[in-house]
Order: structure tokens, then sequence, then C-alpha cells
């Protein structure tokens, strides 16, 4: 039987895949459109773990807590001031391990949570098996997160950010072990690591593309419209 936990998570989570769809369908369409210019199609196979992808991307821009876009237009939280931008300062932490005495949990989370980023990226992308890419992708991901949450409540953190990164450098990790197991599955979903000169910028940049549907989808459909217009009907389900 599934409990109302494993349902309530399994409604959000859909519906936060649903958010992305009007910025990931056009990314879709364009994407293929400039592959095949090129002489190169996109498996059909990458395209559909593409989808869970940005599943997941969506998951891990709620679980932090990005601002979302009433946040910032209506000022909720007092940032935007006549003087200027005004960030709490016990709201932002750059003193690695500072949290340390409270529990390690919060780290073991913020591990795990970047572990599939490091596990798919080079999974989906040939040129991501090289590990300083990999690594590079989770810092910036994580350091866009932390900066996004200086325009709401959460805590801007230093150790999030060595964190994530740390999880993103174990997927990769992760995935160089089983390469040989998956490599036949790689095959039909990876795109491979071809001359730059040779591709054209979004496809190259294919993976920040989905990031940004994801971003966009949180920011813009699900904070200011899909969760206030659900709540009341789902506010039983809805994180």
């Amino acid at each position: 039987m599934i409990s109302i936990y494993t349902l309530r998570f399994m409604t959000a989570s859909l519906i936060w895949f649903i958010s992305t769809l009007p910025f990931l369908i056009p990314c879709h369409i364009l994407l293929t459109a400039q592959s095949k210019k090129m002489g190169y199609k996109l498996p059909l196979h990458h395209r559909a773990i593409v989808c869970i992808f940005v599943y997941y991307l969506a998951g891990v821009l709620s679980f932090t807590g990005i601002p979302s876009l009433l946040d910032i237009v209506q000022n909720r939280f007092d940032i935007i001031t006549p003087a200027g931008l005004d960030f709490p300062p016990d709201e932002i932490n750059w003193l690695p391990f500072f949290w340390l005495t409270e529990g390690v949990r919060p780290y073991i989370q913020n591990i795990l949570l970047f572990v599939p980023l490091g596990f798919m990226l080079p999974w989906l992308w040939g040129k991501y098996e090289v590990l300083w890419k990999t690594v590079l992708s989770g810092f910036t991901l994580s350091l866009l997160i932390e900066l996004s949450q200086l325009f709401n409540s959460r805590i801007t953190d230093i150790d999030d950010l060595l964190m994530n990164t740390l999880g993103a450098l174990i997927g990769w990790a992760m995935f160089r072990l089983l390469k040989k197991p998956l490599a036949k599955l790689q095959d039909k979903v990876s795109v491979p690591s071809l001359p730059m000169e040779k591709v054209p910028l979004l496809l190259r940049e294919e993976p920040w593309l989905y990031l940004t549907c994801a971003f966009a989808g949180m920011f813009f459909v699900f904070y200011p419209c899909l969760r206030p217009f659900l709540h009341p009907y789902l506010k039983f389900f809805i994180f």
C-alpha cells in the first residue's frame, strides 16, 4: 500500500516536472532541428532519459529552495531597498563546516542530492567523462542555487556548496566504476564528444539548456502559478 508521504512526493514531483514542459518542449524541438542540420540525430533513448534528468533537476531546485518570481517581484523578504540590495548577514555562512557540531545528516543529504548529477552527466554526454568538467558543473550548479537563495529566507552556505560538489565527484566515480556494465545502454543514450567547431552552441551546452528549463519552470510556472492554484485541492500532498 502506498503511504500518504509517498503519494505526497509523487504528486509534488510530477507537478514540478509539468512546470518545466512549457520550456522543455520548445527546447527539444530546437535541439532536434539543430542536430538534423549538422547531420546528427539525437537518439530517442537520449531524449527519454533527458526527461528524467530534467525531472531530477526540478526536484533539486525544489528541495534546495530557490526563490520564486513572486518572492522577488513582491520583495517578500525585504532584500530590495532604496539603497540597493540588503542581504541579512546571519543568512550567509562563509565558514566551512560551521554546522558540523549540529550533526552530519545535512552534509550527507547535500552529498546525496548531487550524486545523480555526477552520474548522469558523463552517462548522457561523452564530454563529461572528463572528471573536472563534471565536478565544475556540480560546483557551478550549486553556486547558482546558493546565490539565488540570497533572495529568500534560505541560508546561503559554503558547506552546501562543498558537499554538493563532493556529491557530483562521487557520482562521477560511480559512473566510472559502472561504465563497463552500462556500456551497451550508454551507447543508446549518450551523445558522443564531437569537435567543438562542428557543434552549434545550444547543442554543445545541452545539459545547461535543460537546467535553464528546470529553473524557468520552477521560477516562472510552479511557484507563482501552479502551487497557489493547486494548494486548496492538494494541500495534503504538495510540499
